[in-house]
């Protein structure tokens, strides 16, 4: 029974003590050192568990059982053995001649056991039971201690002596094997001559908990690898995260600077073109009223101020791509009559249709108000950019449609659909993809024959998502196309309908409308370029007003301030000028002390046609910011509307 309770002890312990090894799942180099482990730990607990039976049927004189798991006994300590060898050989000195010896040695003890034990069936060389039940140890049994002690010595002596060459951790796992071998000498000699002593069943607990140190103490290490890979891993993707970023705030800087830089050359080049345009078309529109020219002469004029206007088309349209590439294009949110603007498009395509000799129609259904809130001017844009392209593109004798009708309306928010149709060449349905890419034209001769740039339509619709809407396009090849575009508009509350709703607009004949009476009236024009002054002045003076002309900034503020309160109506103010710009000379102004600083008009006359200049020119305290080539009917218009108001609040004030 001493057995027995040694047995249940020592598997009870080898539990407790390998509990962590037994139930982990170690990864990397540590798993064949565990694996091993394993190994061992179960021929050692067959061990035990035999050992544990072999008392207990000992003490009931079960011979035959007892027989039995004797040999399972001497198996289990073989199979210990063995494993054993198979597993110092990982901590030896990588792959030499003394581990393959060793590997083998312990496999060919293994298979000597089994030999000998089949044998001791037949004849008892090994072991053996006589008549009162008591063990009996054979010679097999003692040549069996004899190679293990060999084994173990060996093992021993090897790993002392490797040990002087080996440093830190694997240094002292070299002494603790050859220790551990030098003690198993000992505990099996004992067991020589005392057999049923459990020296070497103790012997078995040290080595097990020996080599449990050792797999602790190898998963620790693996643990701290992994756990050194990971920060590894972590300060690497830390660097490279740091880095991307960096190279991403870089990339934005470029980018940055590069869109800097794209809209700095545009608007420089806008204003540098529009200046000498401005002199071309304006002296143009002068030579033409001349009435000493010839008819020839003037439709040479003519020409050249169709090719100018179409210049001046190209370079609007470059600008505005610029700003919808950039993100910089904004939609207004004024207040604003649709019934003028429509009736402002409709004039203009119901006159290019008259000139080209095609029927146009014109009407509205349904519910529309007379004002709602967006950018007026856009959505200008946008019906003059499908409509000319109809009128371009339809051949004399067809028909262009324009129909405007209210959708549903949600959350103070219209939906307004406007249908432009015509019976035109139209387009194959293989381009109609490509229609809104920049520069795509489906007939590469269009530009010569129609003057067409290939920007409209990508302008078009890209200025119509800013309005929250979209465009559909409907053609076939030689019977016209269709265009349904769909914005929103925010509702005005109080806003009044449109009368007699289906029916064209009615314009007041140009003739018909009362001119506005502009002399008498003075004005002080900025303007450091002299040929764009002298067609101003010239344009000025064909409506009576008197020009007073300062060449700079400094000028015009200094004759400003030199001349008596409501001496002048208006200022018509340049932005680039020399000594002091357009914008510094209008804060001057504005700051002085005197009644009508703050009140009289200026009107910017420049070049730069920026969204973000037009600001800039509002903010310095600007009424108005009007695009170079100067068109005189908007100057004309303008001057009328703000000098109204002007003297609209001086009477105010005399009352």
């Amino acid at each position: 029974m001493t057995y027995s309770i040694i047995g249940i002890l020592a598997a009870i312990l080898l539990l407790i003590i390998n509990r962590d090894v037994l139930w982990s799942r170690t990864g990397g180099t540590a798993v064949q050192t565990q694996k091993n482990y394993r190994y061992f730990l179960m021929g050692v607990m067959g061990y035990y568990l035999t050992d544990m039976l072999w008392g207990i049927l000992e003490a009931h004189r079960l011979t035959a059982v007892l027989y039995a798991d004797t040999v399972v006994h001497f198996i289990a300590m073989a199979a210990a053995v063995m494993l054993w060898t198979r597993y110092v050989i990982a901590y030896l000195e990588g792959k030499n001649t003394f581990g393959t010896v060793l590997f083998y040695a312990g496999r060919l003890f293994f298979a000597f056991e089994i030999v000998v034990l089949v044998i001791n069936f037949f004849l008892p060389v090994m072991f053996w039971f006589d008549e009162s039940g008591g063990y009996q140890a054979g010679t097999a049994r003692y040549v069996t201690l004899a190679i293990q002690i060999i084994l173990f010595l060996l093992t021993s002596v090897y790993t002392i002596g490797i040990m002087r060459k080996s440093e830190g951790r694997m240094k002292r796992r070299h002494m603790t094997i050859g220790l551990f071998g030098i003690a198993m000498v000992v505990f099996i000699a004992i067991q020589v001559f005392y057999p049923l002593l459990p020296f070497y069943a103790m012997g078995y607990m040290l080595g097990s908990c020996l080599l449990h140190s050792f797999v602790v103490e190898d998963e620790k290490e693996e643990y701290r690898k992994e756990l050194e890979e990971a920060l590894k891993r972590e300060r690497l993707q830390k660097e490279e995260l740091s880095a991307s970023r960096q190279t991403l705030r870089d990339a934005l800087a470029v980018a940055e600077q590069a869109s800097r830089a794209k809209s700095s050359f545009l608007s420089n080049m806008s204003h540098e073109i529009r200046t000498p345009m401005n002199a071309i078309i304006g002296l143009n529109n002068i030579a033409l009223a001349e009435p000493t020219a010839s008819k020839k002469v003037k439709e040479y004029l003519e020409k050249i101020g169709a090719s100018a206007q179409h210049l001046l088309h190209i370079i609007n349209d470059i600008l505005d791509m610029s700003r919808i590439e950039s993100g910089r294009m904004t939609i207004r949110q004024d207040v604003f009559s649709l019934t003028e603007t429509l009736e402002q498009v409709h004039s203009i395509i119901g006159g290019q249709c008259r000139e080209k000799g095609l029927t146009y129609e014109y009407r509205t259904d349904g519910k529309i108000d007379e004002q709602y809130i967006g950018d007026a001017l856009k959505l200008k844009q946008v019906l003059i950019n499908i409509l000319g392209n109809a009128v371009k593109f339809t051949p004399e004798g067809g028909t262009v449609r324009f129909l405007v009708e209210e959708g549903p309306r949600f959350d103070k928010k219209a939906i307004i659909k406007l249908v432009m149709q015509d019976t035109g060449i139209g387009m194959s349905q293989e381009y109609l993809p490509h229609l809104f890419e920049a520069f795509s034209q489906e007939d590469a001769s269009a530009t010569s024959r129609y003057g067409s740039t290939g920007l409209g339509m990508p302008i078009t619709k890209s200025i119509v998502e800013l309005m929250n809407g979209h465009v559909e396009v409907a053609s076939e090849k030689g019977k016209g196309t269709t265009f349904t575009v769909t914005v929103t508009l925010g509702e005005v509350q109080g806003s009044t309908d449109i009368k007699d709703s289906g029916k064209s607009p009615q314009e007041v004949p140009a003739s018909d409308k009362q001119e506005a009476d502009f002399s008498g009236c003075r004005i002080l024009l900025a303007e450091d370029v002299a040929v764009n002054a002298e067609i101003l002045i010239m344009l000025l003076s064909e409506k009576g007003i008197v020009c007073d002309l300062a060449e700079n900034g400094r000028i015009a503020v200094e004759t400003f301030a030199g001349s008596a309160p409501w001496y002048y109506d208006a200022i018509l103010m340049d932005m680039r000028m020399p000594e002091m710009d357009g914008l510094e000379a209008t804060r001057a102004i504005r700051a002085m002390d005197r009644e009508d600083a703050g009140r009289i008009p200026i009107i910017a006359l420049t070049a730069n046609a920026f969204d973000d200049d037009v600001q800039r020119s509002l903010q310095a305290g600007l009424n108005a910011h009007l695009s170079k080539p100067v068109q005189p009917e908007l100057l004309f218009e303008t001057l009328e509307t703000l000098m109204g108001e002007k003297r609209s609040a001086a009477d105010a004030e005399e009352s």
